[in-house]
């Protein structure tokens, strides 16, 4: 078999399961070969500059349009460069098709530059790593029915015209509830008067649904990263974020039943689950994690669980506004986290006054360190498609190229995205590709010239002191105009509000580089993730009759 033909076959099979944009960085022959066979699909292919930023582009679009997503690379350095970001796809069940060029079978005797088992370096991070050779078409068709799973994830594919493909075995059917296990959530739910509902990353694809079913309780609810946005800020049941931190305890202490619907532990701080209520999950694939103790499992068809499920849904004791005093009451605490008056630059303000500015249905993503800590719990959303964050992997480097696959696949709406002076440096040549793109994108900077998590974490003996977390100050503003984006600078919380807004109303990619004080930083910290008040309930303030 040709290249070409093998390009145009795993090109028909992408664009057969609804692939519409492949993403990536070439490294030439064969490479080259499937872009011209993406592109003369009607695909659209996107040069990256490096190739974790290329898989996170390709997560992001997948994401955002539930379509599986291309991200081409070359063998060797590009397969290994394109782990991280594979990994990222897997931990955020996102279906990434990674096609690499490999040294061929027919090669492979005598060539040793570059020759690596990618099959085995991509295996752990990976669904499912196979070979696409001869007779390319079942690899290429199971590949997509595998990366668009129930449990959907990243997929790879070695490209060699001259070599064998993969053998292809039966996928498992979706797992099914059974009556039994319908009658015992049932059972739960009747008797429940204080349930808290608890959404997931499995839950992204049944908003509609969900919000059916939530729409005439009380119940507070409470969302992971990946789930923020399926009920809208403005929903009184809205009880803000479930990280497996602190922020969330005094409603689950309160709880007389917690009912997770697609729910990964994946997304939640390995922390030890201390809640006593029992535990309701609804998921399209089983939790594997011992990190809590399920009552009942019901694993198949979210949609069509929740269906069976809706005529038994409780009557709560809940106030009608419960999950919003809650979420309030957290984000009050978090607003008066650091310095009560200060001429410098909080981070929650970098977020407030963004989200203030930001047209509706503006998109947010965010890098994980600490501005991640305000920024998820301030930016208000009222649909799913308005945050994203790696949060499985939690991997730095994330929040510029997930902005461009999200402008791309939402075209002419405006992104942001939050980062770090370190998170932009990992991904830093992307900033060309947003202005190469031309698209709506502004890049937040909260730049302390630091590390500022690994710094708040830091113990004072043995920690390398200033030399393990500190950088040199970088003017972010003039990198901006170098790359051909608007730069902007503040310094004080007057110039965030101006450069903001010129940002915003610019026509084009823009850059704020805003010079933060991390002092607060602890404190939100605390606010966030450490161990609240002893005797700090809500019980008696949210339910009806007072009962704790």
């Amino acid at each position: 078999m040709t290249s070409q033909q093998l390009s145009a076959s795993i090109a028909a099979a992408l664009q057969a399961a609804g692939g519409d944009t492949v993403f990536g960085v070439p490294g030439g022959g064969n490479n080259l070969d499937l872009i011209g066979a993406v592109e003369a699909a009607g695909m659209r292919f996107v040069l990256a500059h490096a190739e974790t930023p290329a898989a996170i582009m390709a997560g992001a679009y997948a994401d955002l349009t539930g379509r599986p997503t291309g991200c081409l690379v070359t063998r060797g350095p590009g397969a290994a460069s394109a782990v991280n970001g594979i990994a990222n796809a897997l931990l955020d069940r996102t279906p990434v098709v990674l096609i690499t060029d490999a040294v061929s079978a027919e090669d492979s005797p005598r060539v040793a530059h570059q020759r690596l088992d990618q099959r085995r370096l991509l295996d752990p991070v990976t669904a499912w790593s196979a070979t696409a050779g001869t007779d390319p078409e079942d690899v290429a068709r199971h590949a997509l029915r595998v990366a668009t799973a129930s449990r959907p994830g990243p997929v790879h594919l070695d490209f060699d015209p001259s070599g064998s493909s993969s053998p292809v075995s039966a996928i498992d059917p979706d797992p099914s509830a059974t009556a039994e296990q319908l009658a015992a959530a049932v059972a739960l739910l009747r008797g429940a008067r204080r349930p808290v509902v608890a959404l997931g990353v499995g839950a992204r694809p049944h908003a509609a649904e969900i919000r059916r079913l939530l729409s005439g309780s009380s119940a507070p609810v409470l969302m992971t990263y990946r789930a923020k946005g399926l009920v809208p800020a403005s929903s009184p049941s809205d009880a803000g974020l479930l990280t497996g931190a602190t922020t969330e305890a005094p409603l689950l202490e309160a709880a007389d039943l917690v009912v997770l619907i697609g729910v990964d532990t994946t997304e939640l701080l390995p922390t030890p689950w201390p809640y006593g209520a029992p535990v309701l999950s609804i998921a399209a694939w089983p939790e594997t994690s011992a990190y809590l103790d399920i009552d009942v499992e019901l694993v198949g068809h979210v949609a069509k669980i929740l269906g069976e499920l809706s005529e038994h849904w409780p009557a709560t004791d809940w106030l009608a506004d419960a999950g919003n005093r809650h979420r309030d009451a957290e984000l009050d605490r978090l607003h008066a986290a650091g310095p009560e008056q200060s001429a410098t630059i909080t981070p929650q303000q970098v977020v407030i006054t963004t989200r203030r500015i930001a047209p509706t249905g503006t998109t947010a993503t965010v890098d994980a360190g600490a501005h991640m800590l305000p920024s998820m719990c301030l930016w208000s959303t009222e649909n799913l498609d308005e945050t994203l964050i790696s949060s499985g992997l939690a991997t730095m480097g994330y929040a510029v190229p997930a902005a461009i696959g999200a402008a791309l696949a939402r075209p002419g709406r405006r992104v942001v995205a939050f980062t770090g002076d370190g998170g932009l440096g990992m991904c830093l040549g992307e900033l060309e590709t947003i202005r190469r793109l031309h698209l709506p994108i502004t890049v937040v900077v909260f730049n302390d010239s630091r590390l500022s998590l690994i710094s708040v974490k830091a113990t004072p003996q043995g920690n390398g002191g200033e030399r393990a977390v500190a950088y040199a100050d970088t003017d972010f503003a003039t990198v901006g105009e170098g790359f051909g984006l608007l730069g902007l600078r503040a310094s004080t919380p007057a110039e965030l509000d101006s450069v903001v807004r010129q940002a915003l109303l610019h026509d084009g990619p823009a850059i704020v580089d805003a010079r933060v004080d991390p002092s607060g930083y602890p404190e939100i910290l605390s606010v966030v993730r450490g161990r609240r008040e002893a005797g700090a309930s809500p019980s008696a303030a949210l339910t009806t009759d007072g009962r704790s």
